[in-house]
């Protein structure tokens, strides 16, 4: 019996986490187009486009009330770009609570797991949590970014011995950021390391940390080979959780810093 309702909860789970997860892909999909025709538009506008505006568009918006209302059209394509990345946002926010909820439970009844939270609800608290955590980590790594920044710049400034400081020397030094002492240790091949764990859970490198935790829940119960008997699927399992182990959530804060799309 705990099979059949350990079973139940894991489809339930995936079912609603495929769901969700089209329409995350839609919308942001949606939201990229709109975002990229309103860039458009106000390139157009900028660019002596305000009589393309007023000739056009408005005269149109006023002969389509037997036709396509077209003026509506164009203002939800201008405003999409809040509502669609809204709706993703609270997407995610029902996946993660959801997902959480249902593999949980499949985990109880399969493996034996403890359950963290009774209701749905409190993984939903426990997301927004989450989130608020992140942001405010990723102030703070911010303005310790800033800070090291600046007191790198100081002391190349200043280690010169004068106040010019502005000789080939000192800016061959910090300026270029290329050479082997300053970068090559502190890099050495993480941006592969790190583009191919994600790779390998299935994941865009631009996803962030929820995104990649929740591939890997989803790899993990699907390759596991305690719920694969008639599979050989250590190899795989032991990759999987090699991936989900190095993006921690430093690493995937030291990418996205160093390599992270900027918004």
């Amino acid at each position: 019996m705990n099979k059949f309702y350990g079973n139940l909860f894991k489809y339930v789970g995936t079912a609603i986490d495929y769901v969700l997860e089209f329409f995350i892909g839609l919308f942001s999909l949606l939201t990229e187009l709109s975002r990229s025709f309103r860039s458009l538009l106000l390139s157009v506008l900028f660019f002596g486009g305000c009589l393309f505006f007023f000739i056009f568009l408005i005269p149109m918006s006023y002969s389509s009330r037997g036709g396509m209302p077209w003026g509506s059209i164009v203002l939800l394509i201008l405003i999409f770009p809040v509502i669609g990345s809204f709706a993703v946002s609270r997407l995610k926010y029902l996946q993660y609570m959801a997902t959480e909820y249902f593999y949980e439970r499949a985990d109880y009844y399969l493996l034996g797991k403890d359950v963290t939270y009774e209701t749905m609800g409190d993984y939903g608290r426990r997301y927004e949590r989450k989130i608020e955590a992140e942001r405010r980590r990723q102030q703070e790594e911010r303005a310790r970014m800033e800070e090291e920044m600046f007191r790198r710049q100081f002391e190349a400034f200043f280690n010169q011995g004068n106040f010019g400081g502005y000789n080939q020397g000192s800016y061959g030094d910090f300026g270029g950021g290329n050479n082997q002492e300053s970068y090559g240790a502190y890099d050495g091949g993480f941006k592969e390391k790190y583009e191919a764990a994600v790779h390998r859970l299935g994941v865009d490198v631009n996803a962030d940390k929820y995104e990649i935790r929740l591939a890997y829940k989803k790899l993990a119960k699907k390759y596991h080979p305690d719920l694969n008997p008639e599979e050989d699927t250590t190899k795989l399992f032991q990759e999987i959780n090699a991936a989900n182990d190095f993006l921690n959530d430093e690493n995937i804060a030291r990418y996205k810093s160093m390599y992270g799309k900027k918004q």
